[in-house]
């Protein structure tokens, strides 16, 4: 199973989770990886929450309020990986 171009093990492997309470921890540099117990799962970013909850609303308190857009239940878990850059990117 690949989620926008990437494989689903990489999420599960390779990146470390983050310790994310509020929306606006680590600057919103961060993706965050939805999973339903239906098994879909959804990768988005702080920002698309923040346009309704604030930036320094809890984390906790806005995946409560998520809804499956396959199955429609509330019964979503979040992971947090920090955004990696780009292959070959210099900062120099």
């Amino acid at each position: 199973m690949e989620l926008s171009g990437y494989p689903l093990w990489m999420y599960s492997i390779s990146v470390r989770d983050l310790k994310v309470e509020k929306l606006n921890d680590h600057f919103g540099q961060y993706e965050i990886l939805l999973t339903c117990q239906c098994g879909h799962t959804r990768r988005c970013y702080p920002k698309s929450f923040a346009a309704f909850a604030g930036w320094d609303c809890d984390l906790a308190a806005v995946i409560k309020r998520l809804r499956c857009s396959k199955c429609g239940a509330r019964k979503c878990t979040a992971r947090t990986y920090a955004l990696l850059p780009p292959r070959g990117y210099k900062s120099h």
